[in-house]
């Protein structure tokens, strides 16, 4: 059985993993939540009335054997949509949740950036921010240009799938990869025929 901040050896496959069964846990009371991760895989959690965000924090980062975890936070959203941060002083259930019933869906994410990467000491915190940067960019959060944002695709195929091959691989690899920004695609549109 693992206990909390000794390292994982989990598949990075699995689309949902649950914390208590990684960890060997019967959970039987509390609030059935998922822990949606930078990489779209989600944690399934049954959040205990007395766990403090903090610990809630502690948990997620243990998973990644995150060493810099003071960058990251977890949040949620309220019916309008917007995000909030827990905070790490309170318990996890006593903040404003959405009053809808059901499934509690959190979020890790970046919470503090920083002025340039190369201040972070440990490449599993440079691979959370790249992955932060790039849904941001995709789901048009930041405002990029067009040339900016496909001069970063082309990063994030060169990242994932090595240098250029020729253009019929690099049309099915963007089809492929949530990549370009539909502000992008809108503005390009012989992108969306390839």
């Amino acid at each position: 059985m693992a206990l909390l901040g000794e390292r994982l050896d989990v598949p990075l496959n699995p689309k949902r993993l649950s914390i208590s069964s990684l960890l060997g846990l019967q959970m039987t009371e509390g609030r059935r939540s998922q822990i949606v991760l930078l990489d779209e895989r989600r944690l399934e959690i049954l959040i205990q009335p007395k766990l403090y965000a903090g610990e809630l924090l502690d948990l997620v980062a243990s998973h990644f054997n995150l060493k810099e975890k003071e960058y990251f936070g977890i949040a949620y959203t309220d019916n309008a949509g917007h995000y909030h941060w827990l905070q790490v002083d309170r318990r996890v259930l006593e903040h404003d949740f959405s009053s809808k019933s059901g499934t509690l869906v959190l979020y890790f994410a970046v919470r503090f950036f920083i002025e340039s990467i190369s201040r972070l000491r440990d490449s599993q915190t440079i691979e959370l921010f790249y992955l932060q940067a790039k849904t941001l960019v995709f789901k048009g959060l930041v405002d990029t240009s067009s040339e900016t944002a496909l001069e970063l695709a082309a990063l994030v195929l060169q990242i994932t799938h090595g240098d250029y091959i020729d253009d019929q691989t690099t049309r099915n690899l963007l089809k492929k990869l949530p990549v370009l920004p539909t502000k992008t695609l809108k503005e390009h549109l012989s992108l969306t025929y390839w």
